[in-house]
């Protein structure tokens, strides 16, 4: 039988337990509610368990549980456990570390009156949908715990914790990836001459093309396009854009957009801004 000893509440939901000489995650609703230190748990409380893999993970989450507020670390648990849930996936070990630190910085930088801008967030929520549901979710959450009121854009920065987490990559990997994105758009933009609305559906399509597009070419799946010939005859001007936009994600991403694809995002370059 599992045994599971109470050794910190961080908050209703989430507690530190002793189980086997080391040290559990375990979340749980009402798991935390009236525990105390020294006591076994109910196993039937247990939503998910986590523990630490190796003894370096294990000295820096104690360093989080040492200088973050147990409010902080508990809820951050609490995010990553419906994180995990909603995409059905575990998400990688590191992610505890991250996301309490980047909360309890958040927090600290509204405190001092410091705001908190994410230039990227329309970008984040196309590339990103289900992740960014999810960080609105865990802001939400945020705000009514903590009676904080961290603004919309913090959720874009969760958004890429929790990418980051399914990936293994650096937040700062993924945040590169979409400032890229971000600098087509923008070229996109200055071609067609005017100002897109970053809230339109010709917009989000484009962006959300553009991102299946360098996943298809970076795995070598590109697309047959069987208008492609219709498309340079009739689509002159479309197709001429498309040419220079191809040769920026070529020089961002390093790689070689086939002309077949140079035609579905002339496609694109004729719908955006229409509606």
């Amino acid at each position: 039988m599992e045994n599971y000893t109470v050794k910190k509440v961080l908050n209703n939901n989430v507690i530190i337990a002793n189980w086997r000489e080391e040290d559990a995650i375990l979340v749980g609703k009402g798991i935390g509610f009236n525990s105390k230190k020294g006591e076994v748990l109910s196993k039937d409380k247990i939503e998910k368990v986590y523990i630490k893999t190796t003894s370096k993970m294990s000295e820096n989450y104690n360093k989080v549980l040492d200088n973050i507020d147990n409010k902080i670390v508990g809820i951050s648990e609490e995010i990553i456990n419906f994180s995990e849930k909603a995409l059905n996936t575990k998400l990688n070990e590191g992610v505890h570390i991250s996301l309490p630190d980047h909360i309890n910085f958040a927090l600290r930088r509204i405190e001092k009156g410091i705001n908190i801008e994410n230039p990227f967030l329309e970008e984040l929520g196309i590339i990103y949908p289900k992740e960014y549901e999810i960080a609105m979710k865990a802001l939400k959450m945020i705000n009514e715990r903590l009676k904080v009121n961290l603004p919309k854009d913090e959720a874009g920065f969760i958004c890429l914790h929790i990418r980051a987490g399914i990936t293994k990559q650096q937040v700062s990997e993924s945040l590169a990836y979409t400032k890229k994105i971000s600098k087509v758009m923008e070229l996109i933009s200055k071609l067609k001459g005017k100002p897109l609305d970053k809230n339109s559906l010709s917009y989000v399509r484009t962006l959300t093309h553009l991102n299946f597009m360098i996943e298809r070419v970076k795995e070598n799946k590109t697309i047959k396009n069987e208008l492609l010939d219709s498309i340079k005859e009739e689509m002159k001007s479309e197709f001429g854009i498309a040419i220079k936009v191809a040769m920026l994600i070529e020089k961002l991403f390093e790689i070689k957009i086939p002309e077949d694809e140079i035609g579905y995002i002339a496609l694109h370059l004729k719908r955006i801004g229409q509606y």
